[in-house]
């Protein structure tokens, strides 16, 4: 059986939540759950979020099931995202208060043994499987792609002034370059997909103890308190997913 947990959280600093989820289980062994992060002004980042949100779970509710194919999965996982982006960027060009606007997506969709993710933005998807931790996405951000370049190294990209400067967003062009791959989730595997309110504070060391707190607890809670304990300075987002 597939199990998730999911919490948000506004964070100590911002005013407002511009971080959106969801989580859902479908049947005996399928699931899905989805983090945005918003980004575009006061106005618009959580239009932004909420909109590609509900536009992706319209349609894994609509037609994810224990029996859809691989193919089948990653063809509605890039055709949500598609009509997302394709929504978002609508409403951003349509009204003056929401122009740039757009957000930052991770997703995965469990179906049977397989876990099919995307990643655009800098939110991320981590595995743990017992002690090993290992983040399945990659940062589309600035000084992420100085790092790949070896301009700077990982330890001098965790406090650039850059940082957060994103490189890939949905509704901010016409077209969109989707990130895709898929991943056996085993037994003993949790999976944590996360914005970077959350993110930017985790020790990979530390985070198969805090997962197994979450499973034990069935409770994520403890990972928004750790962000907001730790400054808090972001919106905070967090959903897990694991077979019990």
């Amino acid at each position: 059986m597939i199990k998730c947990l999911g919490a948000t959280d506004t964070g100590r600093k911002r005013e407002q939540n511009q971080d959106v989820f969801v989580c859902r289980t479908v049947g005996e062994c399928s699931g899905y759950a989805i983090v945005c992060d918003g980004m575009g002004g006061e106005k618009a980042g959580d239009v932004a979020s909420a909109t590609a949100c509900q536009m992706i779970e319209k349609y894994l509710q609509r037609d994810v099931n224990d029996q859809m194919s691989e193919a089948a999965a990653k063809a509605v996982i890039f055709s949500a995202i598609s009509a997302a982006n394709a929504k978002v960027y609508s409403m951003a060009k349509g009204n003056p208060d929401y122009h740039g606007m757009g957000t930052t997506l991770v997703l995965a969709v469990v179906v049977g043994e397989n876990m099919h993710i995307v990643n655009i933005g800098d939110s991320r998807i981590y595995m743990v499987e017992k002690k090993a931790v290992k983040q399945l996405t990659h940062d589309h951000t600035l000084v992420q792609n100085m790092v790949d370049r070896g301009e700077i190294s990982q330890e001098e990209a965790v406090n650039h002034p850059k940082k957060h400067y994103i490189t890939r967003a949905i509704g901010v062009g016409d077209t969109l370059d989707i990130d895709y791959q898929m991943y056996e989730l085993k037994k003993e595997s949790i999976v944590l997909l996360c914005s970077d309110g959350l993110s930017n504070y985790l020790k990979e060391e530390k985070l198969p103890e805090m997962l197994k707190n979450c499973v034990h607890k069935n409770s994520i809670q403890s990972l928004i308190d750790y962000a907001n304990n730790q400054g808090g300075l972001d919106n905070i987002t967090a959903v897990m997913l694991y077979r019990k």
